[in-house]
């Protein structure tokens, strides 16, 4: 009888194991504002500002005040989407310096793997790497909007099949963000009995704030806000009753206990007024002060923690308790974070390592003490950029520490390396507003974090790949292409230049014999390409050249918007490929180059 008794019990063992392993895998919804600064919440106690939906979550969810994103959209959301410092994932700005290279795994990537649907809303930057599809990257689907088209928007759309290799462009009447929230109620209500990733990127409030919203704005303008703050204000606004229209789904489909909601904003506050900013990062004016009632230093682009710091919610009730969290959080934490909740394995699918760690200790118990690595930032413009006269970096390497504006946060303290050589140190707990310099109190803090932030920088510019123009990948299917077939990248990803040249969005120049450009080039499958440009005024290019694999191409049929040069046999692998400018004939003004075409043969 003992001995049955012990074998039931066995059993009973065996089967609340397999019950506990059977527990289906919460829901992954995130959320991502775009420019919604640190005070741009009814709960971050603006005083003006309507958020009755936002104010429910983070009353509902935990919030981190002491939260560290990126200086601008794409560091941000580079940083969300790999769990890695935006600089070594090879961001340094906004495009064409968001080259997020192909060699880094995206946030979807794992969910995939791990068996869930995975959906893409939003804003286009930084959903997968240069050059590649969204669904090349782990995203089953993908709904985009690209730049700032607030309504009556060009939207994209991920075609029929697997992996398409163009998008579909249509416009769409109406609210952009209420488009995309209208398609994530629809992906809630059908996906409701399998694992799913949504990411809601709403393009709100990111400028132009145009057309106001004037189901809300008159509310603003009898508050007596400007006509621009009345128009921002406006926009999230909409933003918030749409993110009800979100939560209101998963209440009525029963998901709401089992889905995990993160929200969060990319970067800090801007608007028409960031460009006063002075060289200490204050902005003085009457509607930069409305929006910025922490009185935070700085504005995106910048690492002063106007620029860097928002409130992160996270919310799951019955999960995670609802309360303050004062433990340190970062950008790079998220993706760990969403790994842990959904107990996948970051080992998955091959990665490079995280630069965050998981919050889950933090949300669990909102009381813990835990470690947490100080994070790297960088600004991206103005006083401290890495500047660039020619558009580009030729040696990154050779680029002094002492000439840049950059940051070291920690959970208390955070440092600021200053061009010129200056550094400062700010308790971030007790001085928001960094307004006194502790570094003579502290300095032996000061001297730690200064060493760990010249560590950071060497590593980026010498190992990590920083400011590196991204190579031109050619002949792989997740790459860009044109509908026949054709792939190509933008000329402006250029490695080094040679002459009067300048690289922006295009590459200007070759008006006189011996200018050139060089790129570097992956090449993914072999064969003979046929290789030509695309610009403007390139009719008169017929003293150009194309050097690559051993080979020279010149040009052989001009027009205003092209140019051909036959084909080359191009082997797998790394290599480089240089325009080079033979002698003109005539007065030659420059040529603008805006993309390199590789087509291959039959």
């Amino acid at each position: 009888m003992m001995k049955c008794c012990n074998y039931f019990l066995a059993g009973l063992v065996l089967v609340l194991v397999a019950g506990a392993r059977a527990e289906p895998r919460p829901n992954i919804l995130l959320i991502i504002s775009d420019d919604q600064g640190y005070s741009d919440f009814g709960f971050m106690d603006n005083p003006i500002l309507r958020t009755p939906t936002l104010d429910k979550l983070a009353e509902s969810g935990a919030v981190f005040r002491n939260y560290s994103t990126g200086p601008a959209c794409s560091p941000g959301r580079s940083m969300l989407f790999t769990g890695r410092n935006y600089l070594l994932t090879g961001v340094w700005g906004v495009p064409l310096r968001q080259n997020l290279r192909t060699d880094e795994t995206m946030m979807p990537a794992f969910f995939k793997a791990a068996g869930y649907e995975t959906y893409y809303l939003g804003k286009d930057d930084c959903v997968a790497p240069i050059h590649t599809l969204p669904w090349f990257a782990g995203w089953s689907d993908a709904f985009c909007v690209g730049g700032y088209q607030h309504h009556d928007a060009v939207l994209q759309r991920k075609p029929a099949g697997e992996k398409p290799m163009v998008w579909n462009y249509s416009k769409y009447e109406g609210w952009t963000a209420e488009i995309h929230t209208a398609e994530a109620v629809r992906f809630i209500k059908e996906k409701k009995d399998k694992p799913w990733l949504l990411t809601m990127a709403y393009i709100i409030p990111h400028t132009p704030w145009k057309p106001a919203d004037e189901r809300y704005a008159p509310y603003y303008r009898e508050k007596g806000c400007s006509e621009n703050i009345a128009a921002c204000y406006s926009h999230i606004e909409q933003m918030d009753a749409c993110v009800g229209r979100l939560l209101d789904a998963l209440r009525e489909t029963g998901q709401d206990r089992r889905t995990l909601i993160i929200y969060v904003s990319d970067n800090g506050q801007t608007g028409p007024d960031q460009h006063t900013v002075d060289t200490e990062g204050y902005i003085r004016t009457e509607d930069w002060a409305m929006r910025n009632v922490a009185n935070l230093r700085g504005s995106k682009s910048l690492v002063w923690e106007n620029g860097v710091r928002v409130p992160l919610i996270v919310s799951m009730p019955g999960t995670i308790e609802p309360s303050i969290r004062k433990q340190f959080g970062a950008a790079e934490d998220i993706l760990p974070t969403l790994l842990d909740y959904a107990g996948i394995d970051e080992g998955i699918v091959p990665h490079k390592p995280f630069c965050g760690v998981s919050l889950r200790p933090a949300l669990d118990n909102k009381d813990v003490v835990f470690e947490h690595p100080e994070m790297f930032r960088m600004t991206i413009w103005g006083d401290g950029m890495v500047h660039a006269p020619k558009g580009f970096v030729p040696d990154p390497s050779a680029l002094r520490f002492e000439d840049h504006h950059m940051s070291l946060n920690g959970a208390r303290f955070k440092l600021h390396a200053r061009s010129g050589g200056k550094v400062e140190l700010y308790d971030i707990v007790a001085d928001i507003g960094e307004t006194k310099d502790v570094s003579k109190r502290y300095p032996e803090v000061t001297r730690r974090m200064l060493a760990e932030c010249r560590r950071r920088w060497d590593y980026a510019t010498n190992k990590g790949g920083a400011f590196q123009m991204a190579p031109i990948v050619v002949g792989d299917p997740s790459t860009w292409k044109y509908g026949d077939g054709t792939f190509w990248g933008y000329a402006g990803k250029v490695q080094a230049v040679s002459g009067n040249m300048h690289v922006g969005s295009t590459i200007t120049g070759f008006a006189k014999a011996g200018e050139s450009a060089t790129y570097d080039l992956n090449i993914v499958k072999a064969g003979d390409y046929r290789i030509g440009l695309r610009g403007k005024g390139l009719g008169n290019a017929a003293h150009l050249s194309i050097r690559v694999a051993g080979q020279t191409l010149t040009a052989q049929k001009t027009a205003d918007a092209s140019v051909e040069f036959g084909t080359a046999a191009l082997p797998t692998g790394e290599m480089k490929l240089g325009i080079i400018a033979g002698e003109p004939t005539g007065d030659m003004r420059p040529l603008s180059i805006e993309r390199i075409l590789f087509s291959l043969k039959d």
